[in-house]
């Protein structure tokens, strides 16, 4: 049984199976009865009219109708393979959706993890809150996992050194969504790669790649500009920016409003946080890797802000792009911090501390109240698995921490 596994494991095909595998299963999630998600809407058949609707909805107003391609996608899948609207979003998202999860894979081991390391850091894309339930409301995910195809595909390039594709590459994600953009400063302040080397001045680096940096720019610049002006969207856009503040205020007009942003930040990026706490205070950090925990922290410190000031907060997946930063380097980074939940000395050692127990039960007694009382009696996660997934998110992050404090020295010494 044993070697049986181990050949699986080494089967090649294995991680783009898997890929394959975890797209079907979260388009199931999204099929089940009574749940309400943006392809079957409470039922349990495909709801072809509201997602003909999300298409034209994307090609007529102006915010969206600036990043054409994935509608492009969809209506050309209509085209060519003459699908109802519904099974045409379904392919193509499904499919990035799936291929993004590949790519996550590819990066990872081009980041010198192992491949049973590159399958775990698939896994942990998939099971992330805004992919997992990517097509729940309010999610409402739509250009993303093409964003998120170009955008791994750019790092691997970036990584590389292969400058044209990146460019390229870093172009078309940003026309996928213009939020893309708010990567760039990372890239240009700690070039990720993976040699371990001390860092050179920015205009140092500057010299010999800066313009393959800011080509992409220039590029979409131009686009954007002919772009506007072509489709006549100037006016449009203008009062799309001066309404932008209106966001703002409807993520913290009522209790209910600002319960549901605080938890999808917190949900989307705090179990990546949790774990970036230990990793910094672990001693036997290496400076390449530092740099994508710095990538992921900068870009989180831009991020955040802009979402939650001009968009809607409870759309958790805008909040999830610096976790390109982190998803392919997760056990990279945090391989060794998440040992304890495998320790069986853990488990006993927090079982025998009073204290411990104590700490775990009255986190687990709340944790419970607010996902399974207080959540759903504001009226949010209704027909969803949203208080089930955050739960259970919290619970494995309670379990750790006590896990983790209550090891012995010897312990903490095989951690670190």
């Amino acid at each position: 049984m044993v070697q049986r596994l181990r050949s699986l494991v080494l089967w090649r095909p294995l991680p783009y199976v898997l890929a394959l595998l975890c797209a079907v299963v979260i388009f199931g999630i999204h099929m089940l009865p009574n749940v309400d998600s943006m392809l079957n809407e409470n039922n349990t058949r495909i709801s072809h009219v509201f997602l003909r609707s999300q298409i034209n909805y994307h090609k007529e107003i102006a915010p969206f109708a600036r990043r054409p391609l994935t509608t492009l996608l969809i209506e050309t899948a209509q085209s060519i393979f003459k699908f109802k609207a519904g099974h045409a979003f379904i392919l193509v998202n499904f499919l990035f959706l799936g291929l993004s999860g590949a790519l996550t894979y590819r990066l990872s081991l081009i980041l010198k993890a192992t491949k049973k390391q590159g399958i775990i850091n698939m896994l942990v894309f998939f099971a992330s809150f805004s992919v997992l339930f990517a097509f729940f409301p309010p999610v409402f995910t739509y250009d993303e996992p093409l964003q998120y195809c170009f955008l791994l595909t750019a790092i691997i390039a970036f990584v590389r050194r292969k400058w044209f594709a990146f460019v390229a590459l870093f172009t078309l994600a940003l026309v996928a969504r213009e939020t893309s953009i708010l990567l760039w400063p990372a890239l240009v302040l700690f070039f990720p790669g993976t040699e371990n080397t001390p860092p050179r001045p920015l205009i140092e680096r500057f010299k010999k790649n800066g313009l393959y940096l800011l080509l992409p720019i220039f590029l979409y610049g131009c686009y954007i500009v002919i772009f506007i002006y072509q489709q006549r969207l100037l006016h449009a856009t203008h009062i799309e920016m001066a309404s932008r503040y209106s966001c703002f205020l409807e993520n913290i007009e009522s209790v209910q409003n600002s319960v549901e942003s605080v938890v999808s930040i917190l949900i989307t990026l705090g179990p990546f946080l949790y774990f970036t706490y230990f990793y910094q205070h672990r001693k036997d950090r290496l400076h390449w890797q530092n740099k994508f925990v710095s990538a992921f922290l900068l870009t989180l410190a831009i991020n955040t802000p802009i979402v939650f000031l001009t968009a809607f907060a409870r759309e958790s997946r805008l909040f999830a792009l610096p976790l390109l930063f982190i998803w392919p380097m997760f056990m990279q980074l945090f391989g060794k911090d998440i040992k304890p939940l495998f320790m069986k000395n853990a488990y006993v050692g927090f079982l025998k501390n009073w204290r411990t127990l104590l700490l775990f039960t009255c986190v687990t007694a709340a944790n419970f109240a607010f996902c399974f009382i207080y959540y759903p009696y504001l009226g949010l996660g209704n027909n969803t698995y949203f208080a089930e997934y955050i739960f259970g998110t919290v619970l494995l992050l309670t379990i750790h921490f006590c896990s983790y404090r209550t090891l012995g020295t010897k312990e903490q010494t095989i951690v670190s």
